[in-house]
């Protein structure tokens, strides 16, 4: 911020934050945000409001729109980060550090890193699972999402939650340990 807010800027700009988060918040989650980060690329929106010296003065439905414009602006650099993200780029130093014990199984980093075409393979398997495992696999595996919310989704108890996780597992681990697979 350029300037410093006064005690009237702040109290507005805290009724704006307490007004809008929610909104802001569904509407990151309906933008494909995983509910980790959620938080964090509504609080940015936040600060962008601040930090471009907006009005806190704008009326309701027009301060509404600028959030969300500025939220949706959050959420496609949250999208751009991940996308540039690539988890199969590790550098033999990296992998030759500490972190990785000499009696780790891998022979090398060759074999460390699963191919394009494995995920590939595996993400098939998935869709051929049956609907109960696939969703289960969606959510809990791919997505990351957290046990309650895969069963609030689904109607699920976390017994069977944990249950379906553990069978997806071991049939994905099956698949993985077979040489003649992908």
């Amino acid at each position: 911020m350029d300037k410093k807010m006064d005690a009237e800027d702040k109290k507005k700009f805290e009724e704006m934050y307490l007004k809008f988060q929610y909104v802001l918040k569904k509407i990151a989650y309906l933008n494909e945000i995983p509910f980790d980060y959620i938080d964090d690329v509504v609080h940015d929106t936040f600060i962008s409001y601040a930090r471009y010296d907006y009005s806190l003065d704008l009326p309701p439905e027009n301060l509404k729109m600028l959030l969300i414009k500025i939220l949706k602006s959050r959420c496609m650099d949250y999208h751009r980060r991940m996308k540039r993200r690539s988890y199969g780029e590790l550098d033999e130093e990296a992998y030759n550090t500490e972190d990785f014990p000499s009696h780790d199984k891998a022979a090398n980093l060759s074999d460390f890193v699963v191919s394009k075409e494995r995920c590939q393979a595996l993400l098939v398997e998935i869709e051929k699972m049956p609907e109960n495992w696939r969703q289960v696999a969606a959510l809990k595996l791919i997505e990351g999402r957290p046990t309650k919310e895969v069963c609030e989704i689904l109607n699920i108890t976390e017994k069977a939650c944990y249950s379906r996780v553990s069978r997806i597992r071991k049939y994905l681990e099956t698949l993985l340990q077979d040489e003649n697979w992908p």
